[in-house]
């Protein structure tokens, strides 16, 4: 089969899965005038990554960063979608006969010079701890924790078995100030 022509089955699958998800974002209930209108409720679904290996991809995912298989779709052997969850954040994995690497990124944050997506992020509560629950799974970070002060957040990256670039991110509480028209 021609790669092409696994496209033409692979995207009433994705479509499909989509639809089983379970998740609707209301915008079939709504009246064209009220969607045309008001802003657009959107929320992240996932984040897909085309790989080369999804079985030691699905094995990072789920043996270092917890998380679970929720959907694992085979089309032959052309295509393959798994879909991963931890929380309210979803990766889909898609591996696909004949893919070829990207341009070669260098180490965070060198890496944002080849223009397009730049990095998983994904949220967590305690960096330093995260990254001692990581340390005892035999992970490194490839950047260490780094406080980016401007942004509010500190920020770590590890590399997937593939090179892709995940950037854990701890939000830092905001300082309490005084409410607008209020003496400090």
């Amino acid at each position: 089969m021609h790669r092409f022509a696994a496209l033409s089955v692979a995207v009433p699958v994705v479509l499909a899965l989509g639809a089983c998800s379970g998740e609707s974002d209301g915008a079939a209930d709504a009246p064209a005038e009220q969607a045309a209108a008001g802003p657009l409720d959107i929320k992240h679904f996932m984040s897909a990554l085309s790989v080369a290996d999804i079985e030691a991809e699905t094995t990072f995912f789920t043996d270092v960063l917890n998380f679970e298989v929720v959907k694992d779709v085979p089309l032959g052997e052309e295509m393959h979608f798994r879909w991963l969850r931890n929380g309210t954040q979803g990766i889909e994995l898609v591996q696909m006969a004949g893919s070829q690497p990207g341009p070669k990124r260098e180490a965070p944050p060198a890496h944002l010079l080849v223009r397009g997506p730049g990095q998983l992020m994904m949220e967590v509560a305690d960096l330093e701890a995260t990254k001692a629950a990581l340390a005892e799974k035999g992970v490194k970070p490839d950047v260490d924790i780094t406080d980016v002060a401007p942004l509010g957040i500190k920020v770590m990256f590890v590399m997937d078995p593939e090179g892709n670039p995940i950037e854990l991110v701890e939000v830092k509480q905001a300082e309490s100030a005084p409410a607008e028209g209020e003496e400090g």
